[in-house]
């Protein structure tokens, strides 16, 4: 009886982690971050997150309608069937990608410090 109270705890406190975790990454801070739109893999945009706009992304298949305001990168609509993509939220660095699998649509916020680095040089 004992054991399973201690194995219920330890479980529970490893899904609290994991949640925990997952927050941190989705918004990790990032330098001078810029959203960097994919469609199958090739880069077709990249913008500041400091610059507040919206456009709509054609992919061969379908559109997904792109927000930047406030600091943060959202898809706010899809054509998609299940807008996973919508419904993952707006993010504003780390390592959580939006991604749209049916459109093959990933955006990722990527530090513009990196790209002012490499031109440097």
């Amino acid at each position: 009886m004992k054991a399973g109270i201690v194995t219920g705890i330890a479980l529970g406190l490893a899904a609290a982690g994991g949640i925990i975790a997952f927050a941190i990454m989705k918004n990790a801070p990032v330098a001078d971050p810029v959203a960097e739109i994919r469609v199958a893999g090739e880069v077709i945009r990249r913008v500041p997150l400091s610059q507040d706009c919206e456009f709509t992304v054609e992919c061969g298949n379908g559109s997904n309608t792109i927000r930047i305001s406030d600091g943060k990168v959202a898809v706010t609509e899809a054509d998609c069937p299940d807008k996973v993509c919508v419904n993952t939220g707006a993010i504003s660095g780390g390592m959580v990608p939006i991604i749209c699998l049916p459109h093959r649509l990933e955006v990722v916020v990527v530090s513009g410090a990196e790209e002012a680095d490499a031109a440097a040089y």
